[in-house]
This record gives C-alpha cells, structure tokens and sequence, in this order.
C-alpha cells in the first residue's frame, strides 16, 4: 500500500526544518591575535580555525589583530582548542571573549 502524503511530508519537512533554526541562539568567541602581518595570514588563520566541527564561520581581521569565530547552534565554545589552533597556524592567541547572538 502506497502512501503519497509521505512525499509531500517529506518535502514539507526539508523546507522548514532550516527556518527552525531562524532565531536560534549561537555563541561567538572573539580572540585577540598577535603575529598577522596579511591577508594571507588572515585566510590561513581562518581556514584553520574552520577544522574544528563546531565552527561555522570564522573571521580574521588584521586592523583589529583579532578572529571572530561563530558557532553553529547549540554547540559550546572549546577555547582551548581554538588557541591551539591559531598556535599552530603561527600566530599568538590572546585574551578570548565569548558573547551570544541570535542567527540571523
């Protein structure tokens, strides 16, 4: 026996779940860095940061000598990661601030 309102569900269902998360609350952490000297050290630092799963976007400014780095909901900050990370990616982490924010 058929069910053809399953696949009109199912469509349904792929629709709104993005719009579920619309309004949801993310954390963000803000990290002083000491080291950028271009925008490639900004691209690189960024794309580093990127390989942690919970990170949904990552910024580098290199007027502000710092990174932004926006969660995805639901998930918490690992601090201690992120500044291995940018260790290892050649720059110094500093002092980290983390913040919340609705997702847009």
């Amino acid at each position: 026996m058929q069910r053809p309102y399953l696949k009109h569900l199912a469509a349904a269902l792929a629709l709104c779940l993005p719009l579920m998360a619309f309004g949801a609350e993310r954390q963000v952490v803000d990290i002083a860095v000491k080291g950028m000297t271009c925008p490639l050290c900004a691209y690189g630092l960024e794309k580093s940061l990127r390989k942690a799963d919970e990170v949904d976007h990552a910024a580098a400014s290199l007027k502000d000598q710092n990174v932004r780095i926006e969660l995805k909901p639901g998930t918490q900050p690992d601090i201690a990661r992120y500044k291995q990370l940018i260790h290892d990616a050649g720059f110094t982490p500093g002092e980290a601030k983390v913040s919340r924010e609705e997702t847009k």
